[in-house]
């Protein structure tokens, strides 16, 4: 798992967004804290930086370092990542979709600055910011089209994979924990070429088992269960 660790992780100017898709208690909150965990002992990086979202605030905490506490406004988020190589933040529940757009413009504004800068963000409940019948924001835009030119990576988080135009074809990796909606199966296959029936029974049978889809190769990995 070393070095599918890695390329979840570490941005690179040839490296897209991922996306983690699973219902609750399907394993992928596990999965993330698991490998985020294990890239963090391991990054020899001093400029890289990873950013847990979590709209629900939660998730993350027993990664921060004793004395770290999660911050809450896109400054305290400057601040900490000047300081810290994670940050987790809780934005306020109002305004949701203006916070992530300051906080997607800020790690731009950090990047001009520094750059050095490769930097991570963990977007948990994506599909409340990005979906078929959502247009992307400008930040979002920004991030998708640009993000690998700058070495900021987008790791996408949802019950359900996220369906946008604008992210789709920015989209490298998608890993399921669970399947989407049988109603989903058809413009999940048609949007990035990816058949989820053909795992139904493989990811019910065995508690945390999960499915690798490269989108650009097609190439697909049963991981069962989860071991790291």
């Amino acid at each position: 798992m070393n070095d599918e660790i890695v390329s979840l992780y570490q941005p690179t100017s040839s490296t897209l967004h991922k996306q983690v898709i699973g219902t609750s208690g399907s394993g992928k909150s596990i999965f993330l804290e698991k490998t985020a965990e294990s890239f963090l002992k391991s990054n020899n990086n001093k400029s890289f930086r990873l950013i847990y979202f979590s709209p629900k605030h939660e998730g993350f905490l027993d990664l921060l370092p004793k004395g770290q506490k999660p911050v809450s406004s896109v400054d305290e988020m400057i601040k900490s990542m000047s300081e810290n190589t994670l940050t987790v933040f809780y934005p306020p529940v109002h305004d949701l979709d203006d916070v992530m757009d300051n906080t997607l413009d800020a790690l731009f504004d950090m990047k001009d600055a520094n750059d050095n800068l490769s930097a991570t963000i963990i977007i948990d409940d994506a599909q409340t910011f990005l979906s078929s019948r959502k247009e992307a924001s400008t930040a979002f835009r920004r991030i998708a089209l640009l993000g690998r030119s700058k070495s900021l990576n987008v790791i996408f988080v949802a019950h359900q994979p996220v369906m946008n135009k604008t992210l789709e074809a920015q989209v490298e990796k998608l890993v399921f924990f669970s399947l989407p909606n049988p109603n989903q199966y058809k413009s999940t296959e048609e949007r990035f070429g990816f058949d989820p029936s053909q795992y139904d029974e493989a990811l019910k049978s065995k508690k945390y088992s999960f499915v690798i889809y490269e989108v650009g190769t097609g190439k697909t990995r049963l991981m069962n269960p989860l071991k790291l």
